[in-house]
């Protein structure tokens, strides 16, 4: 089994033409990365090193070797001191001219740089703990209430609340944009659909107009791999290639922005002050990582599906790039009020690709009356798409139907 796998993904994948095409689209996401990264800043909170001066770089590394850890209260204190130091300096008419004395040579570039990227994530993290507690407070006094009105969907999610938001407590400060920036991009995954769609779409054709389909089909052991061999060669490559550009991304983005602190909680970024998971930023990029390969292969299997049960390339191709387009809006309705809005976003398997989107905040759908995560019903949906789409091949492979 294992040497017919190695033969299909030879004679579909491990061409010359396709790793040169492969290499060609890893530079151009290596390039598309380097233009995000010299396109930002002025505009964000990010410390984009490209755009910034020797004095400003100088400053930033100073401040993160003193700051960068576990936070205590003289490194509290410090940044608080400094803080208001030049708040103080920055108090009416101040001085806008070059001036020696400046970490940066001048009072707002200390002020700006201080402020952005070290006191106010510090002060984010030193009040976490107490907003948080709001929130479960609030989550406490809602089951009470729920309870005497007997709200199902409010009592088990504010339940889900209170186990899932309890004992947090973000002590160590690192830089956050890189994780930030690594959590969002998502260009490669267009990169990665197109190398399959481009290897999928005449894995039948080819053979059927060669004669080897009935040639492999007919043989003892043939009639029962064919197409399992093809799934799997297909799926093996789909995975390869979303661990492949997820490496090249966390390269590509720790050269530009620093990824360090993996150990940080995912809730020590601001952006995801209310994710429903508790886990590093390093466990929630693998699980990023995790869901991608799942809705790929999702998506593969369906291509498969189309380019077996339809004969002619074109019409194969118009249809995949038409159902996934199909599924690339509905994917757009995460963040949908209405119960048709989170279905149709469920049943995408394009929504798996946004998991960093997705685990912000806690996102719910509500069903027969119960609460469920979206991304709970996100994962169930598509298992049982991809199900489901095994099971039509099954089916057609048992009628030995192929559309003409």
């Amino acid at each position: 089994m294992m040497k017919i796998l190695y033969y299909e993904l030879r004679k579909e994948f491990i061409q010359r033409n396709f790793f040169i095409l492969l290499i060609a689209l890893m530079f151009v996401n290596c390039l598309w990365m380097e233009w995000d990264y010299r396109t930002n800043g002025g505009f964000t909170d990010d410390f984009v090193r490209i755009n910034a001066s020797d004095k400003e770089i100088s400053y930033y590394n100073e401040l993160h070797s003193q700051l960068d850890g576990n936070l205590n209260a003289d490194k509290v204190s410090y940044v608080v001191t400094e803080y208001n130091k030049y708040r103080g300096l920055i108090s009416g008419n101040y001085s806008t001219e070059y001036d020696e004395t400046m970490h940066t040579g001048y009072v707002f570039g200390d002020y700006s740089l201080l402020t952005t990227v070290f006191y106010n994530p510090i002060r984010y993290l030193v009040s976490y703990k107490e907003q948080n507690e709001l929130l479960l407070d609030k989550a406490r006094e809602n089951v009470s209430f729920y309870e005497e009105q007997g709200n199902t969907y409010q009592i088990e999610k504010n339940q889900y609340i209170l186990q899932h938001y309890s004992n947090r407590n973000p002590v160590y400060f690192s830089e956050t944009s890189g994780w930030k920036h690594l959590f969002s991009y998502d260009k490669s995954d267009l990169f990665i659909l197109v190398l399959l769609i481009l290897g999928i779409v005449p894995s039948f054709v080819n053979e059927r107009e060669k004669g080897m389909d009935a040639i492999q089909i007919t043989t003892s052991h043939g009639s029962k791999s064919y197409v399992t061999t093809k799934l799997l060669a297909h799926s093996c490559m789909a995975i390869i290639l979303v661990l492949v550009f997820g490496i090249i991304n966390f390269i590509s983005i720790h050269r530009q922005y620093g990824l360090g602190g993996s150990q940080m909680m995912l809730y020590s970024i601001s952006d995801y002050v209310h994710t429903p998971i508790s886990m590093s930023v390093q466990s929630f990029y693998a699980l990023i990582i995790i869901s991608k390969c799942i809705g790929i292969v999702v998506i593969t299997v369906m291509m498969t599906f189309f380019a077996r049960i339809i004969k002619n390339s074109y019409t194969i191709f118009l249809t995949i790039i038409g159902s996934s387009y199909l599924l690339l809006y509905f994917s757009g309705f995460l963040g949908g009020i209405t119960t048709v809005e989170k279905a149709l976003a469920i049943l995408s398997p394009f929504s798996l690709l946004k998991v960093g989107d997705v685990m912000m905040t806690l996102k719910e759908i509500r069903i027969f009356g119960h609460f469920v995560p979206l991304h709970t019903g996100i994962v169930v949906s598509q298992v049982a798409l991809l199900l489901l789409v095994l099971l039509l091949f099954r089916l057609i492979e048992r009628r030995g139907r192929v559309l003409r």
